[in-house]
């Protein structure tokens, strides 16, 4: 049933920000988490031991849901095989291996950009241009992959993703008409436009 490693379809490249600003359930997938606190036990067996400090348990977090998205994903007559497996990437680089490039490999990649498309938010900190880049890469992704987002959803979907500071703006944007319908690229120099109205108010703020 297994197709070629060749077959297989690449996992969505890793996009360039910082942690807070990833869909951190989905980067386990891809990526892996961080480490986790071990000890080894009189019979030389190695423990994992429970999460004692913020970062550890969030990493604990977002390695649960990692899991619980692949699980849900996956065919339910392969449930038990990987129900064990209690890493996420590992899950995903075996789910891989063993599907290799059929149909349930690809939908397990739809579902993955899917989760990564509801997901997306961009931080003050990463602004308008970063998160514009960063939401056109999903985009050629979930094209690629036949993912199926059309236009208007992805509009909307990034204005209501924009950063807090833009607020006012998204509310007028989404209310405009034809906005529905606007190449992705003339979306985002519409709203090059205000990009000075809101830098001056977010100084405004930060100065009273």
């Amino acid at each position: 049933m297994a197709g070629s490693q060749d077959d297989i379809p690449p996992p969505p490249p890793p996009p360039s920000q910082t942690p807070t600003q990833q869909t951190p359930h989905t980067e386990v997938i891809q990526n892996g988490n961080g480490p986790v606190s071990i000890t080894t036990n009189t019979q030389g067996q190695i423990k994992v031991l429970p999460p004692r400090i913020t970062k550890e348990i969030l990493a604990r977090e977002r390695e649960r849901k990692a899991r619980i998205t692949l699980l849900m994903a996956l065919p339910e007559d392969h449930l038990a095989k990987f129900h064990k497996m209690t890493d996420a990437k590992e899950m995903w680089d075996a789910i891989k291996s063993r599907f290799g490039g059929n149909d349930e490999s690809k939908k397990m990649q739809k579902y993955i950009l899917k989760q990564q498309f509801k997901g997306f938010s961009i931080s003050n900190l990463e602004g308008l241009h970063k998160g514009y880049d960063r939401f056109q890469s999903l985009l050629s992704q979930v094209e690629i992959h036949g993912a199926g987002v059309s236009t208007e959803d992805a509009n909307q979907k990034f204005l209501r993703s924009l950063p807090s500071a833009w607020s006012q703006v998204s509310l007028i944007m989404r209310t405009k008409p034809g906005v529905d319908s606007l190449n992705f690229d003339d979306l985002y120099n519409n709203l090059r436009v205000f990009e000075n109205d809101v830098k001056g108010s977010t100084a405004s703020s930060s100065s009273t």
